[in-house]
């Protein structure tokens, strides 16, 4: 006889435990919600002492905006972040395609906003520690190993159908990245963006000091960063189209090293591989609706962009702070599920996601085009932003603030 799945009522059930999903639920537990995480997988597990293992990196990093950093202090996950693995940016210096000169077409200083730093890089898996560590002591309901198998709503509330468990809510969160699978169960359609690009990342060891500076540079079609990591490493994470990506990777390790001082015109000197390099297709996604009440999705479920402006988890974090905030102001007899409160919270999120897509799709489609003419409008462009000291300070609160 087969036993009946276990019936949980909640108030909020999050598919996905990644970075998003699992700060939801933290955030979420501490405004006093009952909340469940699920997700398909088992969390990965670092080995013992791996924080003060200075020889291994995560080849994911990502650049946190001084906003996400604040309110990841907030909600208790920074304070569990080991601080020899996090590297503030003092600097971002950018060239553009015609410039090749010595000092960066655009260079933005802390400094000159007067901020200590311009945010920080991190490794995707010291974070994601950091997230379960804090939720190891919140009253969350974590769900693992468990494939999501039926999604079924109606009303104001929501049903989650897992192998050995069911789960009412009164909202569900899609957090479960850019092929979502709460997205498709809901039917909510996407418009993609194919970019017709891969990604290569992988760490580099640099012979020069990177001065904790975040180095940024413009081609054709293709765009090249070395992100400051500690241990006087860098990050990695150059976008080429699909064909000559496959190319790149397939040379040895330091033959492809050289080929990226190269291309940064030996800015750090000798760079020595120090990870795998990996590579992965460069789309744009962007879901027709965040909602379809009471069910809502975060994230790369709901917006997933091009990597070249570094927002895409900052985008998601600020997802997860927009819907707290309103939940916070929510009358205890407005049910969290609401389409009104749902529909509010969405078109809050509406101005930061239509900038962030404009100006990813913006930049790539400015340096694809071969004609000199765009080329040389985007180098005076970006000389004008660096001789206005005041658009200077406007760019640098937008990438700190996310």
């Amino acid at each position: 006889m087969a036993v009946k799945p276990a019936l949980i009522h909640t108030d909020v059930a999050i598919v996905g435990a990644g970075l998003v999903g699992l700060t939801a639920a933290i955030a979420l537990a501490r405004l006093g919600k009952q909340v469940v995480l699920t997700d398909a997988t088992l969390p990965t597990q670092l080995p013992q002492g791996w924080a003060a293992d200075m020889e291994h990196w995560d080849t994911r990093v990502y650049a946190l905006t001084n906003q996400t950093v604040a309110w990841l202090r907030d909600i208790g996950v920074w304070a569990q972040m080991p601080a020899n693995r996090v590297n503030p940016i003092a600097a971002m210096d950018l060239w553009s395609p015609t410039h090749r000169h010595a000092t960066p077409s655009l260079s933005l200083n802390a400094e000159e906003a007067n901020l200590t730093q311009l945010g920080y890089i991190v490794e995707s898996q010291a974070l994601m520690h950091a997230c379960w560590q804090v939720l190891a002591g919140s009253e969350v309901t974590v769900i693992t190993d468990a494939p999501a198998q039926a999604l079924q709503y109606a009303g104001h509330i929501a049903r989650l159908s897992l192998p050995e468990h069911e789960i009412e809510a009164s909202l569900i969160l899609g957090a479960d990245g850019g092929n979502s699978w709460v997205r498709a169960q809901c039917d909510i359609t996407v418009q993609q963006v194919d970019f017709a690009q891969t990604a290569l990342v992988t760490n580099y060891h640099a012979e020069r000091p990177h001065d904790n500076v975040a180095r940024q540079w413009f081609g054709n079609h293709e765009t090249v960063a070395l992100l400051p990591m500690p241990q006087q490493q860098v990050s990695l994470v150059w976008a080429l189209p699909q064909a000559e990506a496959a190319q790149k990777q397939a040379l040895p390790a330091l033959a492809l090293a050289a080929e990226v001082a190269a291309r940064c015109e030996h800015r750090l000197g000798k760079l020595t591989p120090s990870g795998e390099v990996r590579s992965f297709p460069l789309i744009q996604r962007t879901a027709a609706s965040m909602t379809a009440p009471p069910i809502m999705l975060l994230g790369d479920a709901a917006h997933q962009v091009h990597p070249m402006a570094g927002q895409g988890v900052n985008l998601g974090f600020q997802d997860v702070q927009t819907l707290c905030a309103q939940i916070a102001k929510l009358p205890a007899m407005r049910r969290l599920g609401d389409a009104h409160f749902l529909r509010h919270v969405m078109r809050a999120r509406q101005p930061d996601l239509l900038k962030m897509h404009a100006l990813t799709r913006g930049l790539d489609a400015l340096f694809s085009r071969p004609q000199a003419i765009w080329t040389h409008a985007a180098l005076l462009g970006l000389r004008g932003v660096g001789n206005s000291a005041m658009l200077k300070r406007f760019l640098i609160r937008a990438a700190t603030q996310g």
